[in-house]
């Protein structure tokens, strides 16, 4: 006859090898939310430094700036694009 089968229970932790304590939950929201701190502090700080021309988004914008600087609002044609002649 064969011997009857004895079950080992182990609990959580020793199943684990560790414990739950949650830090590295603590780690990954500090190390994110510097992250968010250091990028914005470097969106800001780059924003807050330009000039008119670099402010502009557009191609179009910045040939008005440059043509407003220059004095020379003939510089700039029909959809945006200088004509090379003209400079």
């Amino acid at each position: 006859m064969s011997e009857p089968q004895t079950q080992t229970r182990i609990d959580e932790t020793d199943a684990k090898a560790g414990s739950t304590t949650g830090h590295v939950r603590w780690v990954l929201l500090i190390s994110v939310s510097l992250a968010i701190i250091a990028l914005t502090l470097i969106w800001v700080t780059g924003a807050l430094s330009q000039n008119d021309v670099e402010s502009e988004g557009t191609a179009t914008g910045r040939e008005e700036v440059i043509a407003e600087q220059q004095g020379d609002a003939s510089s700039s044609s029909i959809d945006g694009i200088a004509d090379p002649d003209q400079q």
